[in-house]
């Protein structure tokens, strides 16, 4: 016979030492710059670094604006490309995404591997690294004051 006991009067105290432990691990995390990302993996949890939002100099903005003036007239330019190579079809690609490269066909292949290294130079010869370059560009794609602050230095940079 199986015999179920609950004792009402503990469950209480074993919420509020969940609770504890819980807040505890925030404050930790929190005060560590450690926060939990879980992963695809069922029940894997990595703890990373926490990126918080910075505010990017002057001189970063302008730096990522002449980097990424020729690199979006490139980008077009390639699109053009490979829209002549394929009929109009132009795949969704990103230089990061090396598995989704090789898969292309030679010429196709060929042109983004060549935008890539494009990318990657004009990146570097301005005076960052190609995280660095992203981190601005998903904050210009989401922050409208960055946005504002870049726009003003393709501006300027255009003469106009």
């Amino acid at each position: 016979m199986l015999k179920f006991h609950l004792s009402i009067a503990s469950y209480p105290n074993q919420i509020l030492s969940q609770l504890v432990v819980v807040a505890g691990l925030s404050c930790i995390g929190l005060f560590s710059g450690l926060a939990p990302d879980v992963s695809g993996r069922f029940g894997s949890v990595v703890f990373s670094s926490v990126a918080y939002a910075q505010d990017f100099s002057d001189s970063d903005i302008a730096k990522f604006a002449r980097a990424a003036f020729p690199i979006e007239i490139e980008r077009r330019n390639t699109q053009q490309k490979i829209r002549a190579m394929t009929g109009g079809s132009v795949p969704e690609i990103g230089c990061d995404r090396q598995e989704d490269i090789a898969n292309l066909s030679g010429d196709v292949r060929s042109a983004v591997v060549d935008f890539c290294k494009f990318s990657a130079d004009k990146i570097k010869e301005n005076g960052l690294d190609v995280g660095e370059f992203n981190a601005i560009k998903i904050r210009y794609n989401s922050d409208p004051a960055i946005k504002k602050r870049v726009n003003q230095e393709l501006r300027r940079l255009r003469g106009g």
